[in-house]
């Protein structure tokens, strides 16, 4: 059965806002009421860690930059400009201005999907071929409106969604069996290596 599969601008199905700016040096406050991502907390693919983030105290307009549940923010600065999903509801957070922050406003497109579509090569070498001539890529929203969005069937997306939901729950399991193996290696070594084997 063929499927009719439509193309849309990242535009039409987004409202694209920049992240919430901070005048100055991060003002962390580990009592603070606000979660902060920032770029060095996320890894490619990864779920956000919200425990890791660092915490501000709630500062002005941050409740127009808050995150919710099913938005998506993307890195738009630098050579790592992936998007990820927000796919739980966190405490008061926020992304800071190195992200753009996307909420989709059309049925017609999942959120998880939509960022496993921006990290895919094709809009990844869409996105380099916007920023080419620019020192220190920025991907600007007027540039980032304008990425070609193909929209399959909803159970398409939500099928793939899942499939790369599961296949990076088997990636953190298959890592922290390697991290298992090699830490009884080493303790393995140490016993070898001291002269005290049995």
């Amino acid at each position: 059965m063929t499927h009719t599969v439509h193309m849309k601008s990242l535009g039409e199905l987004a409202e694209i806002k920049s992240g919430y700016l901070f005048k100055g040096a991060l003002p962390v406050d580990p009592s603070g009421d606000v979660a902060v991502v920032q770029i060095k907390d996320l890894q490619a693919r990864e779920s956000i860690a919200w425990s890791k983030c660092a915490r501000v105290a709630k500062g002005r307009m941050m409740d127009e930059a808050r995150l919710r549940r099913g938005m998506l923010i993307f890195s738009a600065k630098g050579t790592r400009n992936f998007a990820w999903h927000i796919d739980v509801e966190p405490e008061f957070a926020v992304a800071n201005s190195l992200f753009h922050v996307f909420t989709i406003r059309s049925e017609q497109i999942d959120p998880a999907f939509l960022a496993w579509q921006i990290n895919q090569p094709k809009a990844q070498a869409w996105l380099e071929n916007a920023s080419a001539g620019v020192t220190v890529r920025n991907i600007k929203i007027s540039a980032l409106k304008h990425l070609p969005i193909i929209i399959p069937p909803i159970e398409e997306q939500l099928k793939v969604a899942a499939y790369e939901s599961a296949a990076m729950a088997e990636k953190r399991a298959l890592m922290a069996l390697i991290a298992n193996r090699e830490k009884e290696m080493r303790a393995l070594a140490a016993t070898i290596l001291s002269g005290k084997t049995s």
